[in-house]
């Protein structure tokens, strides 16, 4: 007993400095990946790619829990210790990984209803690990990176897929494997939104989700979709699931800003109506009431005349929302402006009142303000524009800003006066 505790001590003390981000080890070749964004003189400057996406690009080293697991802490140990190339290492440990993965296909078609090929697909997702890492920048290391990321995908391991996949895709954005490593990505990131409806908790143990997060987790795969592949076969269908994971999140503004991106971005996208709709839906819920911006209310009231304009046939199951929608959002704009014309009223600020109350008779007369505006409009036609000023008597004392003021000093007197 007291030697395995010894021994696990001792594991543990040589195990978590390399795994943990010591990379004394590795200096050479963490030197050579170093991000161009980086430097080793403790100063650091901002990723490039964050400017563009906020939510940030992952780290393609990192380390996960589950890479502790029983079954996955000797890998970590063996990928996280392969200093040099190895090429004909590689090659073995590669091959070895692709006889596993066959037949751990062959398990899952004799046997649909068993468990037993998820274990292998674990086994040949294993073997391609230590594959990419003994032959770095290669092409052996991009097929070993998608094949292990897809070995992790079968055997229900998605959290490691999906850093597999990211892998491949920030030291190989141009790869053959892309499209199946999109799709792959985007069915995770689909399955831990449905799971998160029905179980959000924190989970330490289980390797088909994240730990914490799992819906800010599918949002920012979703979100890299577009970013990684933007005239790719999903980017359309990301940007859809995005906004609307944001809009069953009552994010408003988000939800609103990625459905117009939806719009703007992918014209012939199938899912412009619903981008459309939803982005209205959206505007008009982020309004928050007349003491703040009027944007979003300007904006859906614009979109409304285009769904008119653009979708006569796809309008027709929604006719009855928009009216109802057109009515709501003329009713706030009339509302706002009735709110300014009463704020200068009560203030015997009667011209810039008028202007307000001719504006809602002019522009809103479907609305219930138009009649109250044009009664408010008819009985301050007589009264002064301007309210009387209390202390007239102060104010005469400081000169007229509209009169021009007589110099000083004239321009004959300054020109015969001399420098003493």
């Amino acid at each position: 007993m007291r030697f395995r505790f010894t021994l696990l001590i001792c594991t543990f003390a040589f195990v978590v400095p390399i795994l943990c981000g010591c990379q004394s080890l590795n200096l050479d070749r963490w030197t050579k990946n170093k991000t161009p964004w980086g430097t080793t003189d403790g100063k650091t400057k901002i990723d490039p790619d964050e400017i563009l996406d906020p939510l940030g690009r992952r780290k393609a080293n990192r380390l996960l829990l589950d890479d502790l697991s029983p079954s996955q802490l000797v890998t970590t140990l063996v990928a996280k210790t392969s200093f040099s190339e190895n090429p004909e290492a590689a090659q073995q440990s590669f091959a070895e990984g692709k006889q596993i993965y066959d037949q751990a296909l062959q398990q899952m078609d004799d046997n649909p209803e068993s468990e037993d090929h998820i274990q292998t697909f674990a086994q040949a997702a294993n073997k391609f690990r230590i594959a990419a890492s003994q032959w770095p920048n290669s092409q052996l290391e991009q097929d070993a990176l998608f094949w292990q990321a897809d070995s992790f995908f079968f055997s229900d391991r998605y959290v490691q897929a999906n850093r597999a996949y990211e892998t491949l895709l920030i030291k190989y954005s141009g790869s053959e494997h892309l499209d199946k490593a999109e799709a792959r990505r985007f069915a995770i990131a689909q399955y831990w939104l449905e799971l998160s409806k029905v179980d959000g908790a924190i989970s330490l143990t289980n390797p088909s989700r994240p730990k914490k997060g799992m819906k800010t987790e599918a949002r920012r795969i979703l979100h890299r979709i577009r970013l990684d592949d933007p005239t790719g076969k999903l980017a359309d269908d990301a940007t859809l699931a995005l906004a609307n994971a944001y809009f069953k999140e009552e994010l408003w503004i988000d939800a609103a800003d990625t459905y117009e991106d939806l719009r703007l971005n992918y014209p012939g996208s199938r899912h412009q109506f619903h981008a459309h709709l939803f982005e209205l839906k959206a505007r008009i819920n982020s309004y928050r009431g007349k003491s703040y911006a009027a944007d979003p209310l300007i904006r859906a009231d614009k979109l409304m005349k285009q769904i008119v304009k653009a979708f006569p046939n796809e309008i027709a199951s929604e006719r009855d929302y928009l009216a109802k929608e057109a009515s709501l959002i003329r009713h706030k704009l009339a509302e706002r402006d009735w709110s300014m014309a009463q704020y200068y009223a009560k203030k015997s600020e009667n011209r810039a009142a008028q202007i307000y109350f001719t504006k809602i008779t002019n522009e809103f007369e479907d609305t219930a303000f138009a009649v109250a505006a044009k009664e408010e409009s008819t009985k301050i036609a007589t009264l002064p524009d301007e309210p009387d000023q209390p202390v007239q008597w102060l104010v005469n004392l400081f000169p007229d800003s509209e009169v021009a003021v007589k110099p000083v000093i004239t321009a004959k007197q300054s020109t015969n006066t001399k420098i003493r």
